[in-house]
């Protein structure tokens, strides 16, 4: 039996926490909003429900989109990579596609504040939890919510990121440039903390919560390490994550603010398409694994798909099929992939091979699927490092960790930078750009410590 921690959006009711709910001074259009929840109306213990509400509503935005407005970090750092193609007319995502990103790119800027406005509205969530229920599991869900806000942040953008924080009385206590390095460590004193609330917890209630968010922060702690080359301690971090455990990002068809954004602009607007062997470097995604699930045939038709921009052969991703389909975060096929690098760091590519194979065995369960290959041994044309990589592709594939890999891929296992992005003629015309990195954008520019850091750097 699989474990899920579900998590309910209440509604419309996403809380502003960093943002002023008013946005003009002319009091002729000021009215009476019934689905948002004043600041001044948080602070008091009875708001926990609505406070938690927010961290859930801030993360599952910045991480897929919604269903109108935009997409998440799930398209945008994938987009970067080889995990989509742009079949959209916004340059904004072509020049993503293209590898050359303009640090004035609007789509870039809103991935950017959507995964800081996560962060803090977790880290205000924190605050409230501290103020008026310590010890709780959710104050520990809070703390853990923060950590991959960061994550996310330090996988897909280029070393240098200021993380600043708005205080109560409106002022910002501007951030100073972190390394990535330094974002791995900010990231895990989020999921020590959550651990350090988990273990003095004592409310009845928590019981069965407290492993479930035990073993979602110890993914997170795994992630971070494997990100920082620590390949030995992330195997200890993730040993005692649990085969079935699938913590998921919920969404829903309710309203707009709670579609599932992947199924929105793949599904329903063809603005994403899946690639195969994009730019020589691309892996093969329309080679038939069921961990894969694409079509590009009109059943009414029965001709080829056709992208947004009226002119690209359009390929649909089918693995979240519908706009209330939910989206794993943290996994156990994860965890065992991490334990898979931790054995090849360790010399021991039997035990990897044995790791790698209980993961798509993880995976084949968590999608219903079979997958009629047992892995034991690594193909032929390929070292054990690039087909474990080709198997997080798979296993992991849209859940916003592709940008992440091929940075690992030349930071911690040498590659050239160009035999691991898309590379040659890009095909809506010019050539692929350098970046291996989200570049931060220009807005930044407000924070006196703004430096630009280099998106051609992993």
């Amino acid at each position: 039996m699989r474990s899920y921690l579900m998590k309910v959006l209440a509604g419309a009711t996403t809380v502003g926490l960093a943002a002023a709910l008013i946005a003009c001074d002319n009091r002729t259009l000021r009215v009476t909003a019934p689905d948002q929840v004043q600041p001044n109306a948080l602070n008091n213990a009875t708001a926990l429900p609505t406070v938690t509400a927010a961290v859930y509503a801030d993360f599952s935005y910045s991480y897929a989109g919604d269903g109108g407005d935009d997409e998440g970090i799930i398209q945008f750092g994938g987009l970067l990579g080889d995990e989509w193609h742009s079949s959209d007319t916004f340059p904004t995502r072509n020049e993503v596609d293209q590898r050359q990103t303009n640090n004035s790119n609007a789509n870039n800027d809103t991935q950017f504040r959507r995964l800081h406005r996560a962060r803090n509205t977790a880290e205000f969530a924190v605050g409230q939890y501290q103020k008026f229920q310590p010890n709780a599991a959710l104050e520990a869900e809070a703390f853990i919510y923060a950590g991959y806000a960061i994550l996310e942040l330090g996988e897909n953008y280029c070393s240098g990121i200021e993380f600043s924080q708005e205080n109560a009385d409106g002022t910002i206590n501007y951030g100073l440039p972190l390394t990535t390095a330094q974002v791995w460590g900010l990231a895990h004193t989020k999921f020590d903390s959550a651990l350090a609330v988990l273990a003095k917890d004592t409310i009845g209630a928590d019981v069965t919560q407290i492993p479930i968010e035990k073993s979602f922060a110890a993914v997170g702690i795994g992630r971070l390490l494997v990100d920082s080359g620590a390949y030995a301690a992330a195997a200890t971090a993730v040993a005692a994550v649990p085969d079935g455990f699938v913590f998921l990002e919920n969404y829903s068809a309710a309203i707009t603010r709670t579609n599932n954004g992947v199924f929105e602009f793949t599904d329903n607007e063809r603005r994403y398409s899946i690639p195969n062997e994009e730019g020589v470097n691309g892996l093969p995604y329309h080679n038939g694994d069921p961990r894969l699930p694409i079509d590009s045939i009109d059943p009414t038709t029965h001709k080829q798909y056709v992208g947004f921009d009226r002119s690209t052969a359009y390929f649909q991703q089918d693995k979240y099929p519908s706009p209330g389909s939910a989206i794993p975060l943290a996994t156990d096929m994860e965890a065992r992939l991490i334990e898979a690098e931790a054995a090849i760091a360790a010399g021991s590519p039997a035990t990897a091979l044995v790791k790698i194979q209980k993961a798509r065995e993880d995976a084949a369960a968590e999608m219903n699927i079979k997958l009629d290959t047992v892995v034991t041994a690594v193909p032929v044309g390929m070292t054990l490092v690039q087909f474990l990589f080709q198997e997080r592709a798979y296993d992991l594939w849209l859940t916003g960790h592709r940008l992440g890999d091929l940075r690992r891929l030349i930071r911690q296992y040498g590659f050239a930078a160009n035999s691991v992005f898309p590379t040659g003629p890009y095909p809506k015309g010019g050539v692929y750009g350098n970046e291996v990195a989200l570049p931060i954008p220009i807005s930044e520019l407000g924070n006196p410590n703004y430096k630009a850091c280099d998106a051609t750097q992993p």
